[in-house]
């Protein structure tokens, strides 16, 4: 990973227990991250970069309970004017995203009912994908995408496809809601009941201590949850005070790209060499990153030499 082009502007997974361990839970913050990527990388309108923020903070949350050594992506594809939202985040804890719309269909309201994931996306799947690597199989949960926000989708994941029970609430919205100009946030917090020692039955204390868990968790505001007042500790313990925890190592999150030049030139040397010639514009192809913005430019004799050293090197015999 050492390739990635990070910023220094951080965000927070603070991972914490409840009921001595039997409840875990993470609070994601992407402060920095989010400002970010919705702000500066892309200018998106107003429903797809909080839609895209939810993503991401949902991304975070969930790729901190995995253990993996490569790349966690959360893709959402479907019909409707925003059709395509991808987000990931490596073991490195670096971020990146970008959405794919089309911005003639999009709701014209900020109103609720106008800017659900239904309304802007339609129809369509949400796709889970741990890769680690060529040597490594890749893991890819698929789900249809169904409910009315991330949160939604997140949790009917884990009913469908975990043995976990989960609960999750995922917001991403201005730093100052009165100020359309103030920095994009994005915020998850995520609790799962953890299975009980020795497999035994959950007793009746068990169920109520996750039903209140669960109900301390919903009344937890939008305002709290990306204010930037509020520390992670001080949300934690507003929510959770009355039935104690412990909170864990906190672990960054950052912001950057695995793309680069030569990546791009390995691309577009992939397509047919006439393909190539008509992308050209005065003897250049460009291109452009959709997650970073950055552009790359090559000659059509730069590509073709890409393209003879990839053909060189698959064809070379192996050595003994």
């Amino acid at each position: 990973m050492s390739d990635n082009k990070t910023s220094d502007v951080p965000g927070i997974s603070q991972p914490f227990l409840l009921y001595d361990g039997a409840v875990r839970g993470r609070l994601v913050r992407l402060n920095g991250v989010a400002s970010t990527v919705l702000g500066i990388h892309h200018e998106y309108p107003e429903q797809v970069t909080r839609t895209l923020g939810e993503s991401m903070a949902a991304a975070a949350a969930l790729a901190d309970g995995l253990k993996f050594d490569g790349s966690f992506t959360l893709q959402i594809q479907g019909n409707g004017p925003l059709h395509t939202l991808v987000t990931d985040i490596t073991s490195d804890r670096v971020m990146r995203g970008c959405a794919s719309f089309r911005a003639e269909e999009l709701p014209n309201t900020e109103g609720a009912d106008d800017n659900t994931l239904q309304r802007l996306m339609g129809s369509g799947h949400i796709a889970f994908t741990v890769d680690q690597g060529p040597d490594m199989e890749r893991y890819q949960g698929i789900i249809e995408l169904l409910g009315t926000s991330i949160s939604d989708c997140v949790h009917q994941y884990f009913q469908q496809s975990e043995q976990l029970e989960t609960a999750i609430k995922i917001v991403a919205g201005r730093a100052d809601a009165s100020d359309p100009n103030s920095s994009w946030q994005a915020s998850a917090l995520l609790i799962q009941r953890m299975p009980s020692e020795g497999g035994r039955p959950p007793t009746d204390a068990d169920e109520d201590a996750w039903r209140t868990a669960v109900i301390l968790l919903s009344s937890i505001s939008d305002e709290e949850l990306l204010s930037s007042e509020l520390t992670e500790k001080d949300v934690l313990a507003r929510l959770f005070g009355t039935i104690g925890g412990r909170v864990l190592d906190s672990r960054s999150l950052s912001t950057g790209c695995r793309c680069s030049r030569e990546r791009s030139a390995k691309i577009l040397a992939s397509f047919p060499m006439d393909e190539i010639v008509s992308m050209a514009d005065d003897g250049v192809i460009s291109m452009t990153c959709e997650f970073c913005e950055s552009a790359y430019r090559f000659t059509e004799s730069e590509l073709q030499g890409v393209a003879d050293k990839a053909t060189q090197e698959f064809s070379a015999p192996a050595a003994h």
